[in-house]
């Protein structure tokens, strides 16, 4: 799907759902608005590999697995292609010439990248080599061409709304699809017809959708499948949400797509299904928050992973709260305590400052990291006589303010024996306890008939 297409989805999310960043807690990571994550399809478990407050958009991962080529506003207005480098956490500006360069797509041996770049009338494709030298026009049909991707020595894309495929040359340029309407503008942003192609490893088959239906303003879609040669069409899906952006498993028998509406519901999750179309599997609707929006799904090079764009809608720095609670507030020399609490949002794995002040004015820190739910949990063993200071604080990060809690006293006594007698009963009640039993002692053999018998000779 095209820029402009993807701009008037997130509109109609506003508009629909009202959905705010952070209104519930979540494993998921939040830090900018911006970001690249990856999602374990088996567990759920969301990590994030990259941030930004700028938008990030057509992610593309190469063949080794572990760098992603895509677009971003560096300087100014105009998108950029970028790569980051995953195994050196490094991030590379490629093209610098200020107007829109989008749609990266490797090369299969990582040695090039193919991308849209719009320096003139129309969007033509251009490619580079993968550290971002030998720029140059790769092709140009006097149209808008768009939708790139490069696999084996072929190059699908989109042209005047049907799905072509070229040479990795840029030459030989073949039509595959014709769709009904293909062109003709209705309600929706983009005219009917067909987008997004994408190339199966084996180079065989070709995934892409179809607008099927304009009667909401973001166009309503379906996925389909054709041999490389434009022969067997199949229709791959029937419901006519807004969807799109479908890509291959490694092995060619999955297919990730996102699903950004259902009729009029804003949704962005991430759907799966087999390459022939059974086994749909909605991933993320009941595991990421409201707010939370899944853009341009992918597989990692293992196929074990899904990596994808995620966006905070109506991001913002959270206020966050922490407490700190204490299993006792009295208690001996080198009794133990438990010191507990969390932050609120969660904040899943932060590292927080316990901080111990003992009667004398010494200070003890800890760092605490605090566990999946966003919870830490430490225990104390004050020796010193007098009244103990905890309280915990955190940082804050980039999308969360600092916090700091308020400040739990604990008090260390003596024992209440003072160091003698029976722990527990003060020396004073035993001495009285010895002298009552000998007096009750003395009354006893004075009345008892055995004392006389005891005394005759």
């Amino acid at each position: 799907m095209s820029v402009v297409k993807v701009s008037a989805i997130l509109l109609m999310v506003l508009v629909a759902q009202g959905v705010h960043a952070g209104d519930t807690g979540s494993a998921v990571p939040y830090l900018e608005r911006w970001g690249i994550y990856e999602l374990d399809p088996v567990t759920s478990q969301v990590t994030q590999v990259l941030t930004s407050p700028k938008e990030i958009s057509k992610l593309r991962i190469n063949s080794a697995g572990d760098t992603f080529a895509f677009s971003m506003e560096v300087d100014g207005d105009a998108l950029e292609i970028c790569t980051f480098d995953m195994t050196e956490r490094k991030f590379t500006r490629l093209t610098e010439n200020g107007h829109m360069d989008v749609y990266p797509s490797w090369s299969p041996d990582d040695s090039m990248i193919a991308y849209l770049s719009w320096p003139g009338d129309t969007l033509d494709i251009y490619a580079m080599d993968a550290d971002g030298g030998n720029q140059r026009l790769l092709y140009d049909s006097g149209f808008h061409d768009a939708d790139l991707h490069w696999a084996g020595d072929k190059i699908a894309f989109t042209r005047n709304s049907q799905i072509w495929i070229m040479e990795e040359d840029g030459t030989g340029a073949t039509r595959l699809t014709d769709p009904p309407k293909a062109g003709e503008w209705g309600d929706a942003v983009l005219p009917f017809g067909d987008y997004d192609p994408r190339i199966s490893p084996d180079g065989e088959r070709i995934v892409f959708e179809r607008m099927v239906d304009d009667s909401s303003p973001h166009g309503n879609y379906d996925l389909f499948i054709i041999d490389s040669d434009g022969s067997n069409e199949k229709r791959l899906t029937d419901s006519g949400w807004t969807q799109g952006l479908a890509v291959w498993s490694p092995s060619g028998d999955r297919i990730v797509y996102s699903v950004a509406a259902m009729g009029e519901e804003g949704r962005y999750d991430i759907y799966t299904m087999n390459s022939n179309g059974s086994q749909i599997q909605d991933l993320t609707s009941q595991h990421f928050p409201p707010g939370f929006l899944a853009h341009e799904p992918m597989f990692s090079a293992d196929g074990s992973k899904i990596f994808f764009i995620g966006e905070w809608w109506d991001w913002r720095v959270l206020e966050t709260e922490i407490t700190c609670s204490l299993s006792s507030s009295e208690v001996v020399p080198g009794e133990e305590v438990s010191v507990s609490g969390g932050i609120e949002p969660a904040v899943p794995e932060a590292a927080v400052t316990l901080t111990i002040v003992g009667p004398s004015g010494s200070t003890i820190t800890r760092t605490l990291d605090l566990d999946s739910e966003g919870a830490y949990a430490e225990v104390l063993e004050p020796s010193e006589i007098g009244q103990w200071a905890v309280k915990v604080s955190w940082e804050g990060d980039l999308g969360h303010h600092a916090s700091e809690s308020q400040t739990t006293y604990l008090v260390v006594e003596e024992p209440q024996d003072g160091g003698s007698g029976i722990p527990g009963f003060p020396t004073q009640s035993i001495m009285l306890g010895v002298l009552v039993g000998a007096l009750l002692y003395s009354i006893t053999k004075r009345v008892h008939p055995l004392n006389s018998y005891a005394k005759s000779p």
